[in-house]
């Protein structure tokens, strides 16, 4: 291994360096990379044929692109200079694939090939071969987010969602305080306060990240790095998916708190349907609340109505008890209801319309500010006045 330069990425403030290393040393390292790191992005299948000629130039001597990695941690590591190569040997299971998964890929099972082979010449070929990799040292997780959607103008990238459920992984191993995120590969009931969907989680997440409730059906790259033009203005320094979790929790507990866990049905609602969730804990726990939660809030910061995720936290700990927090949720549930057999698009109509309720519940200017009754309401005609 041989650094050749070293150049500071002042977009995400964090070290470039460049690396020579034989490809024997490198698929040492990806072996160790695609076991034991979460975060690794997983391959995607494409063209055999394309694969397989890219296999025979590297055995012809091809010069094949950098391969660009990072150090994926959950904060901006500080490794002294000139020791960066012995912390790369040290530590690199640690790396992340930003580019280069197909072509790694495609060695490892070149590599794999040969040995079944047993073609000791074509293999002593492949390890020799000179591969120039791009290692970034010290960048945190939104760089390594930014990064990863620069990085694959030229390809079919992963959405936004994905490339942010990857990089935070580690909150679904390590509580957050009282929360637990719920994969749906951990087969785990999502049945008391605390506990989210993963999934749900992201997609509210994404929300606030892009400032639009709506799904994303189609990842516009573009669009997508504007939006992570929006994250530079804020504390880069912030969690901000720790601090956006942490506050809807708060929220979730405080209603789930005022009205003691309330059951609804559709008799003491007197709708037809079931309703959209049968208590506190359920309403606030599906992804059109989550992702109208944080367009609301990303919307309000922008607007300057709100400066943190600490403002919201201490309306959450405010909210007007005056009106019957049982009734507040019935008047919630028979507004879905009413939204469900109207709207054409039943999901995004509910994601718009807790949008607008969130926004009402936490604008210091809006007539229903801290008040969860009178924000159903002043929500509603504000969802009519958009579809109608």
């Amino acid at each position: 291994m041989k650094l050749i330069s070293t150049l500071l990425d002042s977009r995400i403030n964090a070290k470039n360096l460049l690396i020579e290393i034989s490809a024997k040393d490198y698929l040492a390292i990806a072996k160790e990379i695609l076991k034991n790191n979460e975060f690794q992005r997983r391959r995607v299948k494409s063209s055999p044929t394309l694969y397989s000629l890219l296999k025979e130039d590297i055995l012809r001597g091809c010069v094949i692109p950098p391969i660009v990695l990072a150090f994926g941690g959950n904060g901006a590591l500080e490794v002294q200079e000139g020791t960066e190569l012995g912390f790369i040997q040290e530590h690199g299971s640690e790396l992340l694939i930003l580019d280069g998964l197909q072509r790694t890929s495609s060695m490892l099972d070149l590599e794999s090939e040969l040995k079944t082979k047993n073609d000791i010449e074509s293999l002593s070929r492949l390890y020799k071969h000179i591969l120039r990799l791009e290692i970034y040292i010290g960048i945190n997780r939104l760089g390594v987010l930014y990064r990863m959607l620069t990085l694959n103008t030229g390809q079919t990238p992963m959405s936004l969602r994905q490339q942010v459920e990857i990089l935070y992984l580690d909150y679904v191993r390590v509580p957050i305080g009282d929360i637990r995120l719920i994969r749906e590969v951990d087969e785990a009931a999502i049945d008391e306060i605390g506990k989210y969907s993963f999934k749900a989680v992201i997609d509210g997440f994404n929300s606030y990240l892009e400032r639009n409730e709506l799904p994303i059906d189609r990842y516009d790259l573009l669009e997508s790095v504007k939006s992570l033009e929006k994250l530079s203005k804020e504390d880069e320094q912030a969690n901000l998916f720790k601090d956006f979790i942490e506050t809807y929790h708060s929220f979730v507990a405080k209603i789930d708190e005022m009205t003691n866990g309330q059951i609804f049905d559709n008799v003491v609602l007197d709708i037809k349907g079931q309703p959209f969730g049968v208590d506190a804990r359920r309403i606030f726990s599906k992804e059109q609340a989550l992702a109208g939660f944080g367009a609301a809030i990303a919307k309000l910061r922008d607007f300057g109505k709100l400066a943190s995720f600490e403002d919201v936290k201490d309306s959450i700990q405010h909210i007007d008890t005056t009106a019957t927090p049982s009734d507040a949720l019935s008047s919630l549930l028979k507004r879905l209801e009413v939204i469900r057999l109207s709207s054409k698009k039943i999901g995004n109509s509910q994601r718009l319309y807790f949008h607008f309720y969130f926004r009402e519940l936490f604008n210091p200017e809006s007539d229903a500010y801290r008040d969860i009754f009178a924000a159903v309401d002043v929500a509603y005609r504000k969802y009519e006045s958009q579809v109608l």
